[in-house]
């Protein structure tokens, strides 16, 4: 059997109080999981400030446990880590928790693991993700899932889940990969997109999928404001694979709700989440964007 670890990392109330800005990209558990508590001690974290060594910043402990094939290593963040950018960066295993709301460009590059944050995060989260299963308990900022400058492809897979509202112009670019939101959802949302699937359970801002040439956004009701793309008329439909994805996105909220080191009220958020996903395969259905080789798709949701 494994030996794995659990990492601890709680903000001491001295680090609370400074606003210098932190790059935290080495907070990464893949980096932090090889090291022993005096090596992870020295770990140094670049600010405004001056390098600063991840012990003067964090009280660290470390529980060690046997664990059969499936099991991970586990790192568990705790403090307002709004200052702290660049978190859980290149994350490609175990699960990450973190209690509190985190910073700019948080967990960007994400291959895989699962990363589950009890709070919001700040602008250009997830930004160029790969993998994985990232879960947001409070709200996303802007640009969530944004390329990477000089890139052309945003999110490229893996799922996300957004327990509330989401910022303007996410999603961009997005190329595969599952994003569900069960808040409102900001202005332009999905500009250029390329493939994958939105599922938006509130209201979205304007302009939302401008130039989408292929990707299924499915929606609860037509929205209100007004459309970025040319679509087709909407015109009733059944698609079979939609069970699977609503058992799917329900299946990933079960095993997150059963995360005992989460809290009561995230774990509520996710319960309560599962039970507003739709449950039928009838749909009305609108073709576009027309301009753009018209290969995307908007589902409405029957009642």
């Amino acid at each position: 059997m494994a030996t794995l670890k659990t990492i601890s990392l709680t903000l001491k109330e001295s680090s609370s109080r400074s606003g210098a800005r932190v790059d935290a990209s080495a907070l990464s558990l893949d980096l932090l999981a090889e090291l022993s508590e005096t090596q992870m001690a020295d770990v140094v974290l670049s600010s405004v400030d001056g390098p600063t060594g991840l012990g003067e910043l964090f009280q660290i402990g470390i529980q060690t446990r046997l664990g059969d094939f499936e099991s991970q290593n586990r790192l568990v963040l705790r403090g307002d880590l709004r200052r702290f950018d660049n978190l859980c960066r290149f994350t490609r295993s175990g699960t990450t928790i973190v209690h509190g709301s985190v910073g700019e460009d948080f967990a960007r590059t994400q291959y895989g693991g699962r990363i589950l944050v009890d709070g919001s995060v700040g602008s250009r989260a997830l930004a160029d993700k790969r993998g994985g299963l990232c879960v947001i308990g409070g709200d996303a900022s802007d640009a969530l899932g944004c390329p990477m400058p000089g890139k052309l492809q945003g999110i490229q897979g893996g799922d996300t889940i957004i327990l509330g509202s989401l910022g303007h112009r996410a999603c961009e670019r997005m190329r595969r990969g599952i994003v569900c939101v069960a808040g409102d959802i900001g202005e332009h949302l999905a500009h250029q997109w390329i493939a994958g699937t939105i599922l938006g359970l509130q209201q979205i801002g304007a302009n939302w999928a401008s130039q989408m040439r292929r990707g299924s956004l499915i929606l609860r009701s037509y929205p209100s404001a007004c459309c970025g793309a040319t679509l087709s008329k909407q015109r009733p439909l059944e698609l079979s694979y939609l069970p699977i994805l609503w058992k799917y996105l329900r299946g990933l909220l079960a095993q997150v709700a059963a995360d005992d080191l989460l809290s009561e009220l995230f774990r509520a958020k996710c319960t309560e989440l599962a039970g507003a996903i739709p449950n039928g395969s009838d749909v009305y259905r609108s073709i576009g964007d027309r301009e753009c080789q018209g290969q995307g798709e908007v589902l409405v949701v029957k009642s």
